[in-house]
C-alpha cells in the first residue's frame, strides 16, 4: 500500500510537471505569436509607405515630363503643322478647296508625329506639278477659236497662244502659279492716242503683240486694296520663313509686295495711224556724177493725204498706189531707225485688242501708258 501511494504521489508530480510545461509552452507560444504579429504589421506599414512614396515620385516625374518636355514638344509640333497647313491653304485657293491632292497633303501633315517629319514635308514641291497641271488643263479647255487663252496673274492680263501659255506657265514659281487663272479671252478693240515715245517709237506693224505698262508712280485705290490683300499673304509667308528657315528646300520663293505696272500683256495691234505732218514730202536732191563733172538735180513733192483723197474718189489706179501707200508710216519709222534721226513730235492713234476688264483703266491712264515690244515675240529687225 505504501508503495502504491509513493507511485501515485510520484505520478502526481509528473502530471504537475507536465501541466507546468504545458503552461510554459503556451506562454512561450503566445509571446512568439505577439512578436510575429508586431513584426508583420511593421513590414506591411513599411511596404505601404514605400509604395505611396514611389507613386508620388512617379506622379511628380510624370507631371514634370509633361509640363517641361511633352507639352512644349506637342506645342512646337502643332505650330509646325499649322504653318505647313497654311502654306497648303495659301497655294490651293478657295476654288480648289475640295481638291483631293490638297486633302492628301493636309492628311500627310496631320499624320506626322515629329517636328522633323513635318519639316521634311515640302509643300511647295508637292504643290507645283499639281497646280501647273491644273492650269494646263484649263488652257486646253478655255482657248478661243483663234487658239488663244487669257492668263490672269498679279493684276496683269496676258493674251497668248496655247503653246506660249504652256511655256509661260513653266517659267512661273509655285506662289505665282497659285494666284494664276486661265479664262477665255473676252476682248475689245480700243483706240489709244499716244506720242512717239509711248508708241514704241512707231516701229509697230499690224498684227504685232505689245505689252502695255503704266508709267504713273501713283498707286490707285484698286491697286492699294490689292496690295493690302497681298500683304496678308506676305504675313503668312513671313511666319513660315521664321519656322522653316533652317529647313533645306529646293524652292526659294520671293514675295513681291510692290504694285506691278504691267497692265496688259500680248495686246494685238489692229491698226496704226500716224499724224499727217509726216505725209508731206518735199525733197530737192542734188547729185554729182564722176568721172565727168556734171550735177544732177532731182526734185519731188508728194502729199500723201491728197493721194489718199484722190484714191478715195476713184481717180487713181489701185496698183499704182499700192507701192506708195503700203506700210508707208512704218517705212518712215524704220528708215528713221536706220538713219538714227527722225521726227520725235509725231503722234499716233493705235487700235489695240485688249481684255474688256482693262479697258476703263487704259482709257483713264492714256497719258501715262507705254507700249513695249516683248523680246520673245520681237520683229525681225531686232538683233539680240
Amino acid at each position: 500500500m505504501k508503495r502504491l501511494n509513493r507511485i501515485l504521489k510520484h505520478n502526481k508530480n509528473i502530471y504537475q510537471r507536465l501541466d507546468f510545461l504545458k503552461k510554459e509552452n503556451t506562454k512561450s507560444l503566445d509571446r512568439n505569436t505577439d512578436n510575429n504579429l508586431y513584426g508583420n504589421d511593421s513590414q506591411k506599414e513599411f511596404n505601404v509607405g514605400l509604395i505611396v512614396i514611389l507613386l508620388i515620385l512617379f506622379i511628380i516625374i510624370s507631371l514634370g515630363y509633361y509640363v517641361l518636355v511633352f507639352q512644349p514638344q506637342m506645342h512646337e509640333l502643332q505650330e509646325h503643322k499649322t504653318i505647313k497647313a497654311n502654306q497648303a491653304n495659301q497655294l490651293f485657293n478657295s476654288t480648289t478647296s475640295q481638291d483631293a491632292n490638297k486633302q492628301a497633303i493636309l492628311s500627310k501633315i496631320d499624320s506626322a508625329s515629329t517636328v522633323e517629319e513635318v519639316d521634311n514635308i515640302d509643300v511647295y514641291q508637292w504643290a507645283t506639278p499639281i497646280i501647273k497641271n491644273n492650269l494646263k488643263e484649263q488652257v486646253k479647255s478655255q482657248k478661243d477659236k483663234f487658239g488663244r487663252v487669257q492668263i490672269n496673274t498679279d493684276n496683269t492680263t496676258n493674251i497668248v497662244s496655247e503653246n506660249d501659255a504652256d511655256k509661260y506657265l513653266n517659267t512661273l514659281n509655285v506662289e505665282t502659279l497659285s494666284k494664276t487663272s486661265i479664262t477665255m479671252p473676252d476682248t475689245v478693240i480700243i483706240p489709244l492716242s499716244l506720242n512717239r515715245r509711248q508708241a514704241a517709237s512707231g516701229l509697230l506693224k499690224t498684227g504685232d503683240s505689245v505689252d502695255i505698262y503704266n508709267t504713273n508712280k501713283e498707286i490707285t485705290n484698286t491697286n492699294l486694296q490689292d496690295n493690302n490683300n497681298q500683304q496678308e499673304l506676305i504675313d503668312v509667308s513671313n511666319q513660315s520663313d521664321q519656322i522653316s528657315e533652317n529647313n533645306s528646300t529646293s524652292y526659294n520663293i520671293p514675295v513681291n509686295s510692290s504694285t506691278d505696272k504691267k497692265l496688259v500683256g500680248g495686246a494685238t495691234v489692229v491698226s496704226i495711224l500716224r499724224s499727217k505732218d509726216s505725209g508731206s514730202v518735199d525733197s530737192n536732191i542734188e547729185l554729182s556724177q564722176y568721172p565727168h563733172t556734171r550735177n544732177y538735180t532731182q526734185s519731188s513733192k508728194v502729199d500723201i493725204e491728197e493721194v489718199i483723197m484722190a484714191k478715195s474718189s476713184g481717180t487713181l489706179d489701185e496698183s499704182k498706189l499700192k507701192i506708195i501707200l503700203d506700210d508707208y508710216g512704218w517705212k518712215i519709222s524704220n528708215y528713221e531707225r536706220l538713219a538714227n534721226i527722225g521726227d520725235l513730235d509725231c503722234e499716233y492713234i493705235i487700235m489695240l485688242e485688249v481684255p474688256r476688264e482693262s479697258t476703263q483703266e487704259l482709257i483713264n491712264n492714256m497719258d501715262t501708258l507705254l507700249l513695249a515690244i516683248p523680246s520673245y515675240d520681237a520683229p525681225d529687225w531686232v538683233k539680240l
